[in-house]
């Protein structure tokens, strides 16, 4: 029973065979340890952390009698998870880490898929961003080769959860929309609601409150339906922080106090660092300083380790209260501390995150097509190395050998072709049928190193469309792209054939200008946005008129590397936009910025 599946020791069946076995008199001390290790595993698996550690309790002493090598591996895995629910995320991540390297040779792909993913989930609650990424490519790789639906989901939500961290909002609710979606296909092998509840706290944070409410109240109804109490007080929380978002600050209250009630009735620890810090915010913009205070001292009680994940947070909540009651210098003092922290704890991570493409999820498709092919192939070779052995007796059975020969041959050629199609679709945007943000910096990263080569230039330019969620709303996201579109092919045909540009998000785009000076960039740039100011919109719908904001830079043998450019161009681009949008914005040959 301890290699079922996950969705299987979640079931209520599983729950009845161990309370069989547990009733049984005779039960020898190997059976009784396995069985209260597996009841420990069903309720930490259905959120009940105060019951899986007394099942652990009662089946320590016997695994340690037995003393076998399975049925501590049994225990330590089971253990992680309660761990991490306790709050004790070190020692869940250092027992993760060791178990590891002791059953990564013998257990089955599924399992060690778990393991890995649980450690991921751990190292990016310990601000690991890095090697939180790593291990999930690891777990996809385990998913992907088991064909697992359950692991393949629960990865794509770790991912979501992990954007989350980094602010990458958009990124989070790509990988959730996947989870539910994959989930939503196995209803009968992939079944968590907390995917539900992740994606409506995603659409929270990107201001879309329906689409939030929505889905926090879908996953209470099935939280109610399944008795998921720690999701159920999940769900209280993310409806909390809508009402915070919205101003709705005594509901916010109430929705926390119930959260609250929920998660002391079964010992979940590692979440309750984030309900005070919920409390402190809604009692902060309610005015009541005293009560944010206290809050944030909770916090600080119940995370204890998990507390240092958002130090940042803690002070910039204490600086605005020190604001409040008009103590600026010791406010001031906080908020520096506070970008300090935020800055040593995240710059390294954003940097790296920001080479990873939201195209990634494409190319995973393109990496589990490729997997199956392989298998086709193996299965194709397999089969006619049989037929070989068997057409000296029986000459139908060569004909059918290589008949069958030919429809591998078919299959591999037309698997082939879907597989270089499928890589050029992973390198080019669905919309504009431009290079996507993986492609146009993979370019860009070429450029740069011909450059540096040959001792000669070339310049950047980052533009994106001017309120374009103010034509998103009005006319609707069907015009929005038509309007995405037509801003490309004004674009296209303004560049020079050996110039590049892409689409690196939303309404944002990224021109390559290889040979170009900052003084010929800037033309280009001042070109595009005259042109775009002039370009007929009114065919795609009545009112429509168009404007750009656009940041121009060019390399210089003082750029230590690509990342110096583009964060260059960047705050360029952000100045543009600051400065009142509808311009162009640049560094001048001495360095200064210019219009």
């Amino acid at each position: 029973m301890a290699n079922l599946s996950v969705p299987e020791r979640q079931q209520e069946a599983f729950y009845l065979k161990i309370t069989n076995l547990l009733n049984k008199p005779d039960l020898d001390n190997h059976s009784e340890a396995l069985a209260n290790i597996l009841m420990a595993n069903y309720h930490i698996l259905n959120g009940d952390a105060l019951r899986a550690r007394e099942f652990l309790s009662i089946a320590q002493p016997l695994v340690q009698d037995v003393d076998e090598l399975s049925l501590n591996r049994q225990y330590q895995y089971v253990n992680i998870f309660v761990l991490r629910s306790e709050g004790d995320i070190e020692k869940a991540l250092s027992e993760s880490e060791n178990l590891y390297e002791d059953v990564k040779d013998t257990w089955g792909l599924n399992k060690l898929g778990d393991l890995i993913l649980e450690r991921a989930y751990i190292t990016s609650l310990l601000s690991r961003y890095k090697e939180a990424i790593k291990l999930l490519d690891l777990a996809l790789d385990y998913a992907l080769e088991s064909n697992d639906p359950y692991l393949i989901s629960e990865t794509y939500n770790v991912f979501g959860i992990l954007y989350n961290f980094l602010n990458d909002t958009q990124s989070a609710i790509m990988y959730f929309e996947k989870a539910v979606e994959v989930m939503e296909k196995h209803p009968a092998l992939v079944s968590n609601i907390y995917f539900y509840a992740n994606l409506g706290d995603s659409y929270r944070i990107n201001k879309q409150y329906d689409k939030a409410l929505e889905f926090a109240h879908k996953a209470r109804r099935l939280s109610i339906q399944e008795n998921d109490i720690p999701l159920q007080a999940f769900t209280h929380q993310v409806e909390a922080r809508i009402n915070t978002d919205t101003e709705n600050y005594a509901a916010a209250i109430e929705q926390l106090q119930k959260a609250k009630q929920l998660q002391e009735q079964v010992g979940e620890k590692l979440f309750g660092y984030e309900l005070q810090t919920d409390f402190a915010y809604a009692y902060l913009k309610l005015g009541e300083l005293d009560r944010a205070e206290q809050h944030i001292e909770y916090a600080i009680e119940e995370a204890e380790k998990v507390a240092a994940l958002d130090d940042f947070y803690l002070k910039k909540l204490r600086a605005d209260i020190s604001a409040q009651r008009g103590q600026y210098e010791q406010a001031f003092t906080l908020l520096d501390d506070s970008f300090k922290t935020y800055r040593d704890a995240f710059n390294d991570n954003l940097t790296y995150v920001s080479n990873l493409s939201r195209e990634q999820l494409d190319q995973e498709r393109l990496s589990f097509e490729n997997k199956l092919l392989e298998k086709e192939n193996q299965i194709s070779s397999k089969f006619v190395e049989q037929y070989k052995e068997y057409s000296v007796w029986l000459i139908t059975l060569v004909i059918l050998m290589l008949l069958l020969l030919l429809i591998c041959c078919w299959l591999i050629f037309k698997y082939r072709r879907v597989a270089r199609q499928n890589e050029e679709m992973a390198l080019t945007d669905n919309l504009t049928h431009l290079p996507n943000r993986r492609q146009v910096f993979r370019k860009l990263d070429n450029e740069h190193q011909r450059t540096a080569l040959d001792k000669t230039v070339y310049s950047l330019i980052i533009f994106d469309i001017d309120h374009f969620k103010t034509i998103n709303d009005r006319f609707g996201h069907r015009i929005g792209d038509k309007v995405i579109n037509r801003l490309a092919s004004i674009t296209r045909h303004t560049l020079r054939d050996n110039d590049t540009i892409g689409r690196i998000s939303g309404e944002e785009f990224l021109i390559i200008l290889p040979d170009t000076n900052i003084s010929d960039a800037i033309q280009i740039a001042n070109r595009l946005n005259e042109q775009f100011a002039n370009a007929d919109f009114e065919s795609l719908a009545e009112g429509i008129h168009l404007t750009a904001s656009f940041g121009v830079t060019e390399y210089t043998p003082d750029d230590e590397n690509l990342d110096m450019v583009i964060n260059r161009a960047d705050r360029l681009l952000y100045k543009a936009k600051k400065e009142g949008r509808n311009r162009v914005v640049s560094t001048s040959i001495n360095g200064t910025s210019e219009d």
